[in-house]
């Protein structure tokens, strides 16, 4: 029997052919899967994201979730004017401003009445920053019997925004806890503080966060 070439060669020819195409087809679809990996549509506008920058979005806003906001430490206080001296202070809750005498009010816990603020003004005519200030000295030794009173310099250090200077704070040590006297400057009037406070000093943030409101 005569063997034909020409079928045989045709054939080899088609089998060339059909494995040719088979390997660019799948070679088109390995070089399109990783963008469709990683590229996410976005239906509602037709953009393209690369799918990372959801993850990058809830990160940052976690993040500053977790920032907490400054409290006001004056939150709740009222607005108080003194009954004997021309000056107004805002006044926490659980605390009460009363008159002592002319010249001289007291500010006190009302949960503890031993812990208070003595709040005292003057015009601020000459001589009158230097008198509070030599005999805020004076009480504070003779409140500590003869102790020496320790200058403080942390005392409305960055109040000078709220219209405080001349800023001058002494403190002592007595049987009952610390004694605080402050002077400074305001609204034309100077102004002196005595705090009496506790052992453990409960009430001094909130004696002189009032006191640098008066007015």
């Amino acid at each position: 029997m005569k063997f034909n070439w020409k079928i045989v060669c045709t054939g080899f020819a088609a089998a060339i052919l059909l494995t040719a195409c088979g390997t660019d087809n799948a070679e088109q679809k390995e070089g399109a899967n990783p963008d469709n990996a990683e590229q996410v549509v976005d239906e509602t506008n037709g953009s393209v994201t690369d799918g990372t920058s959801t993850d990058s979005d809830s990160k940052s806003g976690s993040e500053s979730e977790g920032v907490e906001e400054p409290t006001d430490k004056m939150a709740g206080a009222v607005l108080t004017e003194s009954d004997e001296q021309s000056y107004a202070i805002e006044v926490l809750p659980g605390y009460t401003l009363t008159s002592e005498e002319p010249g001289r009010d007291s500010l006190y816990a009302e949960e503890n009445s031993n812990a208070f603020m003595r709040i005292e003004t003057q015009p601020a005519e000459d001589g009158s920053y230097e008198y509070l200030l030599e005999n805020m000295q004076e009480v504070l030794k003779a409140a500590s019997n003869g102790g020496e009173p320790e200058e403080l310099t942390d005392v409305y250090s960055d109040v000078a925004d709220k219209g405080i200077d001349n800023v001058k704070a002494f403190k002592v040590d007595t049987e009952t806890g610390p004694v605080t006297g402050v002077v400074f400057e305001k609204d034309g009037m100077v102004v002196r503080l005595t705090l009496f406070d506790t052992p453990e000093e409960n009430y001094k943030e909130d004696f002189l966060n009032m006191g640098q409101t008066i007015q």
